[in-house]
């Protein structure tokens, strides 16, 4: 009997400690989120790698609010571009939905740097490939921390 009241309540505790660090990950992805730069690896022959960083004309920002709710704002190759949807964390990916595409990738949270993996696999028609985006979060400081 000890056995098994002991073996019920480790399960439980375990699934309180992934729970509570599957939170933990959702509450740090909450703010606003400045692009540093995309990495986008080719699985071609010769392999290639292309970086683009953050500059006037390829920017963006993510805003992941509470409520699920994602706002994206951006310039891409000088051309503004602004979107909403909702977004939502399952283990390690982070599923973004916006109005006209789904993507479903890796995150981590690394000393305030947002990092998103995408993998797309090889098809018929496009090698594999890898982009890896990074972001900074926002911090807001208040006229008292001046």
């Amino acid at each position: 009997m000890k056995k098994q009241t002991f073996s019920i309540r480790f399960g439980i505790l375990t699934l309180l400690i992934i729970f509570i660090h599957a939170q933990e990950n959702r509450d740090a992805l909450v703010g606003t989120w400045e692009f540093i730069s995309m990495t986008t690896i080719h699985y071609s022959e010769p392999k290639q790698v292309e970086i683009i960083y953050s500059g006037e004309n390829n920017n963006e920002t993510l805003i992941f609010d509470q409520d699920s709710s994602l706002t994206y704002k951006g310039v891409s190759s000088g051309e503004k571009d602004n979107d909403t949807g909702s977004w939502s964390t399952e283990n390690d990916q982070l599923i973004i939905d916006l109005k006209n595409m789904k993507t479903i990738s890796k995150y981590n949270i690394l000393d305030n740097v947002l990092t998103i993996i995408i993998q797309d696999m090889k098809t018929d028609e496009y090698h594999a490939f890898d982009t890896v985006l990074e972001y900074k979060k926002r911090i807001w400081k208040s006229s008292m921390d001046i």
